[in-house]
């Protein structure tokens, strides 16, 4: 195999990881305002599914009157008219990343925000954070990730009356597609480095002696 044959499966299988890594976002733009609880929303061949324990009519999907979420948001309270409702998100495949955007109904003291990550009925991790006021804009916002393990359904809440999500961002897991780990960028750059150095010398191994 050539040195620039090497080269050429060396950047490929970068493409192929970059690819494999790409993220699904759900911003509910492209449903109809006054869509309630429970319904799904299919991108990218990934379903995500809504609901709450006061459906029907927990959370409505309305206009954004926010700053970091924007187009359409799902919030509470819906049809239902109940405050302090959780939103369960179940998705149809397996995740290991989720990240997403939200805003409490707080007018001082912004309210924590919880994301708690199951797979199946079984809990796997949770994470906590607090959004904060924005210069011209009424609510707290923030943004709330978590990753390290696969999950297939998020449970959010908040000690706020409602609250609204926006910008779902997740990352669908590998587990079952393949069993060939993906190569990290660092080990990419360090195998491309590799075949460069034996390249040149391989150059200089054929390089004829000088006449003397």
């Amino acid at each position: 195999m050539t040195f620039t044959r090497i080269l050429q499966l060396v950047l490929a299988v970068g493409a192929i990881s970059a690819t494999a890594k790409a993220a699904t976002i759900f911003n509910f733009d492209t449903d109809n305002l006054g869509t309630s609880t429970t319904f799904t929303d299919t991108v990218n061949g990934l379903s995500a599914t809504y609901s709450s324990a006061a459906d029907p009519g927990g959370f409505i999907i309305y206009s954004s009157m926010f700053e970091t979420l924007t187009g359409n948001v799902l919030g509470d309270p819906g049809p239902a008219g109940q405050d302090g409702l959780s939103l369960d998100i179940g998705f149809s495949g397996e995740l290991n990343a989720i990240d997403l955007n939200f805003a409490t109904a707080d007018f001082t003291t912004p309210s924590p925000v919880t994301l708690t990550a199951f797979q199946n009925s079984q809990q796997v991790g949770s994470t906590t954070t607090s959004g904060m006021f924005l210069s011209g804009f009424v609510f707290p916002e923030g943004e709330i990730a978590f990753d390290g393990t696969n999950f297939n359904k998020v449970v959010i809440s908040s000690t706020a009356p409602d609250f609204a999500v926006d910008n779902i961002t997740v990352a669908v897991s590998n587990v079952g597609v393949s069993s060939v780990p993906e190569p990290d960028p660092l080990s990419l750059i360090g195998i491309g480095s590799g075949f460069l150095m034996l390249g040149s010398l391989r150059r200089r191994r054929r390089k004829p002696a000088s006449n003397r």
